[in-house]
């Protein structure tokens, strides 16, 4: 053991002496990172009934403020397992395309490209409300829609975020 742990050890001491090369500007003209980003995760959001008011407990909540409204848009009673692998996240130009509005629109969109993306035993409840906080006695919610499955759910393709003016 202690005889391969030495020869181990004399293969890799010359990499330790290895130094780091700058790179001309020709080549790092020719590099370029437009392969985006790719995001991988698992989330799992348990609702923990002892720190909540609600029987069985509550799940998680997002809420938005968009823009200078006065009300918010809340994803309310998330639970479930969200599972992300190999999520990209680039900026294309959509120049074509969409039944021939994509070269009326002719400019950059956010593409989030779900490759393998899995839920299981989700819920959540799409609403409407007055604002941000649950634990405000003046908060008026309107429930708009509640998504909830048994099973698992997979998705896969792209989704894209146009900008607005």
């Amino acid at each position: 053991m202690l005889r391969s742990f030495a020869c181990l050890l004399s293969i890799l001491s010359p990499l330790a002496l290895a130094d780091l090369q700058p790179l001309e500007e020709a080549e790092m003209a020719a590099v370029n990172g437009q392969d985006g980003i790719s995001i991988s995760a698992s989330i799992r959001f348990n609702p923990n009934p002892q720190l909540t008011r609600c029987p069985g407990g509550c799940g998680a909540r997002v809420a938005i403020r968009p823009g200078q409204s006065a009300g918010v848009i809340a994803i309310d009673n998330i639970k479930g397992t969200f599972s992300f692998d190999g999520v990209t996240l680039d900026v294309v130009t959509i120049d074509s395309g969409f039944n021939g509005e994509g070269a009326l629109f002719n400019q950059d969109a956010l593409k989030l490209g779900l490759r393998e993306s899995h839920f299981s035993d989700v819920q959540f409840t799409l609403s409407g409300a007055n604002q941000v906080s649950v634990s405000q006695p003046e908060l008026q919610q309107t429930d708009l829609l509640t998504f909830h499955t048994d099973g698992q759910v997979q998705l896969r393709g792209d989704l894209y975020i146009f900008p607005s003016n």
